[in-house]
């Protein structure tokens, strides 16, 4: 079990429960898709490890709009391989949707 005071931290830091569970969430999707952990400890479940992940302010909740949407663009263009590859996106895509097509963009790249 998660120590309540632990909780309470991340609450204070993210902004609140809603947006810690929101967090925790998607993080925890990541990772079942696929994504390398950021921190180097081995914890007893996945909800510790993205706990462990926010501790160390390695992960953080963004709100969706257009200028965070170009920091991400950016972000991915600077990854290894992340070179010069163009993604359409429409307008009216779904979060699950854009994932998908991000990560096996990624994918196919990687080989």
């Amino acid at each position: 079990m998660i120590p309540p005071a632990k909780l309470d931290t991340q609450y204070q830091k993210v902004g609140g429960v809603f947006r810690t569970t929101v967090l925790i969430q998607k993080r925890l999707r990541e990772l079942n898709r696929g994504a390398k952990r950021m921190v180097e400890e081995q914890p007893k479940n996945p909800i510790e490890l993205v706990l462990a992940e926010m501790a160390s302010e390695r992960i953080e909740l963004v709100t969706d709009d257009d200028g965070n949407r170009e920091k991400a663009r950016a972000e991915v263009e600077r990854m290894p391989g992340g070179g010069q590859t163009s993604v359409d996106v429409p307008e009216n895509i779904s979060t699950a949707e854009l994932e998908s097509r991000l990560f096996s963009g990624l994918l196919k790249k990687d080989g």
